[in-house]
């Protein structure tokens, strides 16, 4: 229905917002915050509800990543004694845009900031603390606020809200295995972060001890490890987990950190890689050009896009201290085995996740006839999924039950091949997290909600993924609409649209989950073990109370989320393959 208002967004395009690169101090209505590292000017901007809050961008919790702390744990910023101007963008951290094809390489090593957003009301309590990390599968994403703005959030003027940037791909993740590059760094870069957050809130007016952690995609899946992380233990008191878990094959740690590393120096000509040990590697991949290191790594895949994300979070090895491990086993086995923060969580999925994966192969004749021939042997390449010819028959009959033996993927399949990927990406692994979550044996309170966001809209990241106006339904990504003000991709709603309407209720819900009011610091005792879900749609025609949208609530868990779990459990328990 609304497949002639999306905008089209071409891969080779990106908006360009009137935000100015540089604010002028003498246009500003300031704001001057004094925090334990310095102060800070900031300015103000506008929410969705017209009213003014503060913003402080572009603010250093570590020293710049660069030379011999290139693939090191981050280091904290050195406190500064003049006003530090806080109203400056900092650029990304270093990755290959998937959008602007035509400058694959973008952002700087030098970008480990955060931005903090506050409500200018004063209030007798301090307010609770959203932080977010953003997604990308590891390697790509910035808290750049054309990207990920707060008017929304901060048009509650409950919550104050801050955005981070993590160090991505090679600079974030690779790892020689043992002390040299012990891997993580990206991971280590959010633990700073939020450390910052603890020592520097209250400064804002924030709540220290009242902080939600919450991510999307690889962002959703970190904020899961952190509840597993040694170093993260007291950092944040609620989770929100969105289209993503740790548990994910694209999320699993390498099984060979050093091979992969050892790849990456022959690709860019480093010469008797397999003679050098780990020291000598990082100090010849430390003095490589940054963009050198990025625009190698697509040669790292096997084929078309895929595996998607290749630098992922490590097991660190004994060669690491315990109390300096970031992750200490594998993520299934912690969380299986309930090693992680016993805090109320939130978490869900939109119905087309696998869009983000079927759509470029969809809307590529040769890479989908690529696909449909080599079948067996790209299927572990995309799903990490070594099936048997009897698993292989159950996928097919599950997901393609009318298509030709030699041709699954077609025009006519489209949507069995969306489904498949939603369900073995990211919809299994979320609701695997949900489920272990619940059923741990113990006494501990178990405070779960899981929604499912349904609602379509006018825009859709479907016209990121594949350069098409059709309706590809709710897709990876498409909450985020609702929740940020994404300029730099998308224009801004209607003022009376019905997708102003969902992004008011969508965001209170989130805000409601991070603001427990005088209760917040601590957990109901004994509230047992229970799950909400809650599912956000249009509502067609309009209900009794005129709205557009449509939000039910339900005490159980539905037998088809269930059946699906079962499904892909036995798929992967007896298929998994390295997702290297």
């Amino acid at each position: 229905m609304w497949s002639t208002n999306r905008v089209t967004l071409s891969l080779g395009v990106l908006l360009v917002c009137c935000w100015p690169s540089t604010v002028t101090l003498a246009q500003l209505d300031h704001s001057r915050v004094c925090t334990a590292d310095g102060c800070l000017l900031g300015f103000s901007m506008t929410d969705t509800n017209s009213t003014q809050f503060d913003a402080f961008i572009g603010i250093p919790y570590a020293k710049p990543p660069l030379g011999k702390l290139r693939f090191k744990s981050p280091v904290p910023v050195d406190p500064w004694t003049v006003e530090y101007n806080a109203t400056r963008r900092k650029p990304s951290c270093m990755q290959r845009s998937t959008i602007r094809l035509q400058d694959p390489i973008i952002g700087d090593e030098d970008c480990l900031y955060l931005n903090v957003y506050r409500p200018k009301e004063n209030v007798t309590q301090p307010r609770p603390v959203m932080v977010f990390i953003h997604g990308g599968g590891y390697f790509s994403g910035s808290a750049d606020p054309q990207m990920y703005g707060p008017e929304c959030i901060l048009a509650t003027k409950r919550v104050i809200l801050v955005t981070i940037q993590y160090r991505l791909g090679v600079f974030g993740f690779l790892s020689t295995g043992d002390a040299a590059a012990p891997g993580n760094a990206g991971m280590r870069d959010q633990v700073l972060a939020l450390r910052w957050v603890q020592r520097n809130i209250a400064a804002f007016g924030g709540d220290p001890q009242a902080v939600t952690l919450f991510g999307e995609s690889a962002g959703g899946a970190s904020v899961q490890l952190h509840m597993m992380s040694p170093l993260s233990r007291g950092l944040f008191q609620r989770a929100i987990i969105m289209s993503g878990s740790a548990l994910a094959v694209w999320s699993l740690p390498v099984d060979d950190p050093l091979a992969l590393a050892r790849r990456q120096a022959k690709l860019i000509g480093v010469s008797e890689t397999d003679e050098l040990t780990t020291a000598e590697l990082v100090d010849v991949l430390q003095h490589i050009d940054a963009k050198v290191l990025v625009a190698s790594g697509q040669a790292l895949r096997t084929w078309f896009d895929h595996p998607i994300v290749i630098y992922r979070p490590t097991i660190e090895s004994a060669a690491v201290p315990v109390e300096e491990r970031f992750l200490t086993d594998d993520p299934r086995k912690l969380w299986a085995e309930g090693r992680y923060m016993d805090i109320p969580i939130l978490l869900g999925t939109v119905p087309n996740e696998g869009a983000v994966v079927s759509l470029p192969i969809l809307g590529n004749q040769t890479i989908m006839d690529q696909f449909n021939e080599r079948l067996v042997e790209l299927l572990p390449v995309v799903l990490a999924l070594n099936a048997s010819s009897s698993e292989l028959e159950r996928l097919k009959e599950r997901y393609f039950p009318n298509a030709s033996s030699d041709r699954w993927v077609s025009e006519e399949t489209a949507d069995g091949f969306t489904e498949m990927l939603s369900d073995a990406l990211i919809k299994y692994p979320s609701v695997k997290t949900l489920l272990e979550f619940l059923n741990y044996p113990g006494e501990g309170c178990r405070e779960t909600t899981l929604y499912s966001f349904e609602f379509v809209g006018r825009h859709s990241f479907s016209t990121v993924y594949v350069p098409s106006d059709d309706d590809y339904g709710v897709c990876h990504q498409d909450e985020l609409l609702y929740l940020f003000r994404m300029f730099d991709l998308f224009p801004d709603f209607p003022k009376e649209s019905p997708e102003n309407e969902i992004a008011t209720v969508w965001t209170e819900f989130f805000v409601n989950f991070a603001d427990q009011g005088p209760s917040r610091r601590a957990t109901p005792p004994n509230c047992g073990k229970q799950v909400e879900t809650v599912k956000f749609e249009n509502a067609v025609p309009a209900n009794d109370t005129g709205s557009r949208i449509s939000v039910s609530r339900e005490s159980v868990l539905s037998h088809k989320l269930q059946e699906m779990v079962e499904f892909w459990a036995a798929i992967y328990e007896s298929s998994y393959v390295a997702y290297d």
